[in-house]
């Protein structure tokens, strides 16, 4: 299961970030999920950040508690492409 949010960022209005849980016994890391939304969604749709949660904030009526994840913003356990070697993210440069 997994929920995308935006986080405030220091460019752009938002950064996409993913907060995931993984099924019981599921092994998968950080740069194989962005990798794979770097093949399979558009570019302003790959994730800079991916967060592994034990599980996601929900209501009563087990709606996600997005506003929850936003306000999480980025912990020390969430990965930063933007920091990480091998993926290669094209940002426009300006002039």
């Amino acid at each position: 299961m997994a929920q995308i949010v935006g986080i405030p960022s220091d460019l752009t209005e938002e950064d996409v970030k993913a907060c995931v849980v993984l099924r019981p016994g599921a092994i998968v890391t950080a740069q194989e999920l962005i990798e794979h939304c770097a093949r399979t969604a558009a570019r302003h749709m790959i994730p800079r950040y991916v967060e592994f949660l034990p599980i996601l904030p929900k209501t009563p009526t087990q709606k996600i508690e997005k506003f929850r994840l936003r306000q999480r913003g980025i912990t020390p356990q969430t990965h930063d492409m933007q920091k990480r070697p091998g993926i290669e993210r094209n940002v426009p440069q300006n002039p």
